[in-house]
């Protein structure tokens, strides 16, 4: 039976997430018309806190992709999955893509390296909800991280085990589950 420990409270991850905004507003507050690309599924409730606590001088444009290497798994496939990859002209713009987790990086760098060759951004960041060190097989760092966390398999918070346990309002550790979907 799966049991899930909790390691962020809502009111930690609403916190830092203020403190993110803070950071990255400092950064992206003079730049023209900044464009922030978030990361679902994973992503959707960091994105949508982490934009309503950036104060930028002009207004942000917000757009979505899908990218997936865990599938509905515990362990990354190591196969990038592109069910939903398109997005309008943001040619030479500031672009700052929105993660759930950095782990292995392989979706990270596939991402970014798609945007440098696609769009040729002004300035490219990334701000991931948490980020796993330990985890890395491909080097990428992230610029804004919420919280680094231990090689632990988690939930809530928008991150899922088989599109279970993402409206969680806090971040917990799943364990007894094995490591292909229920």
């Amino acid at each position: 039976m799966p049991k899930i420990k909790q390691l962020y409270s809502a009111e930690q991850i609403q916190t830092r997430v203020k403190e993110l905004g803070g950071e990255i507003s400092e950064d992206y507050r003079k730049l023209p018309r900044p464009v922030v690309i978030g990361v679902m599924k994973g992503a959707f409730c960091f994105l949508a806190d982490l934009v309503r606590n950036i104060e930028t001088d002009d207004t942000l444009q917000v757009e979505f992709v899908r990218l997936a290497s865990y599938g509905s798994a515990s362990e990354s496939s190591g196969q990038i999955q592109t069910p939903y990859l398109e997005l309008p002209n943001i040619f030479n713009r500031h672009i700052l893509v929105v993660e759930d987790i950095v782990d292995s990086g392989r979706t990270a760098r596939f991402f970014l390296d798609y945007l440098e060759g696609q769009f040729k951004p002004a300035s490219l960041k990334i701000a991931s909800f948490l980020d796993k060190p330990s985890r890395r097989v491909v080097p990428v760092r992230a610029d804004y991280v919420g919280f680094t966390i231990n090689d632990l398999f988690v939930v809530g918070y928008g991150l899922d085990y088989g599109e279970r346990y993402r409206e969680l309002p806090y971040l917990g550790e799943l364990s007894g589950v094995e490591a292909t979907a229920p």
